[in-house]
């Protein structure tokens, strides 16, 4: 074997045990993707929550009602249902950070080191956007409460979350 011949079979085994130019670059990307789905799945998973009452209720002697403040009336008393779910919001600014993290890749990384951070800080506001979305739904369904269904608002945590309120008359139930 040539000089020649022994070089290029030397040049053949590096390449073939080396890593693919950009490799950690990629895996920087299939990273921020990884954490992106999770952010979103955990999201999906946990910001839930159902919380329902009925203002009054119905007479002992089953002619009749009682109202929200305990005393009889004829009027029938109003139940509702608030169920809250993640907002379709919050995974669009998902997959916005995902696309702008890729986009500033492709736009301003000089080197493999500004691309990694750029991918690093990403994930990082990835992680915020999670957790600030757990708590932003945790803690609005917990303050719920709603005494008097006839008139009542009720504050949405828009990004994070919806509510889809149902009221309807206690013998509905």
């Amino acid at each position: 074997m040539s000089a020649t011949q022994r070089d290029a079979q030397i040049t053949a085994d590096d390449d073939r045990d080396g890593l693919l130019p950009g490799a950690p670059i990629i895996a920087g990307i299939r990273s921020l993707v990884i954490w992106g789905v999770v952010a979103a799945a955990i999201l999906g998973m946990f910001v839930r929550g159902t919380h329902g009452s009925c203002s009054g209720g119905l007479a002992s002697d089953g002619k009749g009602y009682i109202g929200a403040d305990g005393k009889p009336t004829d009027i029938e008393p109003i139940c509702g249902t608030v169920t809250m779910s993640p907002s379709p919001l919050v995974f669009a600014i998902l997959a916005i950070i995902v696309v702008t993290a890729l986009t500033r890749v492709l736009g301003r990384a000089t080197d493999i080191d500004q691309a990694l951070r750029i991918l690093n800080n990403a994930r990082m506001v990835i992680v915020v956007v999670a957790l600030t979305g757990l708590v932003v739904g945790w803690w609005a369904i917990m303050t719920l409460r709603i005494d008097d269904w006839s008139a009542f608002s009720v504050w949405s945590p828009l990004p994070f979350g919806q509510f889809k309120v149902e009221t309807h008359p206690i013998s509905q139930r």
